[in-house]
């Protein structure tokens, strides 16, 4: 039995010390992060894309500009990258209807932790910042964004050799996970309609006839992107039918209580129809507004109250806690080498 015992001490021992180092390693790891910009000339657009990763400074070498609205994660900017490793899998993101880039660093900080680079887009035309209704109706101007960065970053020496272009995820956010189902091989459908509705108090059925929606029906699938994360998902455009085409393994993460995007008419179409392979849906009384960043307290003197006033008993920073795990292993399980 002593020897038994002794293999027994030994295991126990040598898988603390190695949990140890992983808490020490994960601990220790600053979270860069860089802005890039570029232009996709094609369709005359710029494309701004904020790019987290892991890097070995801890500390910013000078000061940076705070956001006075909302509370990010403590960043080294424009850091370099993280020695002990080169390639890293990546994963892209998403943002709603008139966000930004940096709505959820929240969880760009926990998937760099866990070892990804996150590369969040603005999309232009549909931001806080920059707001156009018609250029916001090109809805497949989104996933075409993203199709364009892939393109870049394999051109780009400053970050291609820092990428496993293998293990590519997505993660979307409300409109962003729109976004998603047509990079994951959704085809639209039915379009006016669904403009019509979707814009009722800025558009007419005349003014939705005037547009062309000849691109709005072709596929737009991204097949360098393995898997996908929805946060509160947009559906609109998309029918059951169309979202029987997709393939890639989604993740959805929902709430019954979805005040923008109704929990039955989005989440529940994408359950029925979509491979969802793993999916958390929260009943807590939790908003579509939770999965965005805290706000400060100056911020709250400004923002609509519906950005940081969350409902009784739901604690945003929980949440969030909860969701990064839930997606850290998704893309753990589902972009396996």
């Amino acid at each position: 039995m002593i020897p038994m015992l002794r293999l027994v001490f030994l295991f126990v021992f040598f898988t603390q010390n190695i949990l140890l180092a992983m808490s020490w390693a994960t601990s220790h790891t600053g979270l860069g992060v860089k802005t890039l910009e570029y232009m996709d000339e094609a369709r005359h657009r710029p494309v701004v894309v904020e790019l987290w990763y892991p890097t070995d400074q801890m500390e910013p070498t000078q000061a940076i500009a705070t956001d006075e609205l909302w509370v990010h994660p403590k960043e080294v900017r424009d850091a370099s990258f993280l020695q002990k490793k080169t390639k890293y899998p990546l994963l892209l993101f998403s943002h709603g209807h008139r966000g930004d880039r940096r709505d959820a660093s929240w969880l760009a900080e926990r998937l760099v932790k866990a070892g990804y680079i996150v590369a969040a887009v603005d999309h232009y035309g549909d931001t806080r910042f920059h707001f156009d209704l018609l250029a916001s109706v090109r809805f497949w101007d989104r996933p075409l964004d993203f199709t364009f960065l892939l393109n870049q970053f394999a051109k780009d020496e400053k970050v291609r050799d820092k990428i496993d272009f293998q293990r590519i995820g997505f993660i979307g956010y409300s409109l962003g996970g729109m976004t998603g189902l047509a990079l994951a091989g959704g085809k639209a459908k039915d379009v006016r309609e669904a403009l019509l509705k979707i814009n009722r108090y800025s558009f007419n059925q005349e003014m939705i006839d005037r547009f062309d929606l000849t691109p709005s029906e072709k596929s737009y699938l991204e097949p360098r992107i393995k898997a996908f994360c929805l946060l509160c998902p947009a559906v609109f455009v998309y029918s059951a039918n169309t979202l029987k085409d997709i393939a890639p393994p989604i993740a959805l993460v929902a709430s019954m209580e979805d005040e923008v995007l109704p929990f039955q008419e989005h989440a529940v179409q994408i359950i029925k129809n979509a491979p969802v392979k793993k999916m958390k849906v929260l009943s807590r009384g939790v908003s579509h507004y939770t999965f965005m960043n805290r706000v400060t307290e100056a911020g709250k003197k400004i923002l609509h109250k519906a950005f940081h006033t969350d409902p009784a008993g739901c604690d945003r920073t929980k949440v969030h806690q909860e969701v990064g795990a839930f997606a850290v292993e998704f893309f753990r399980d589902s972009l396996k080498k």
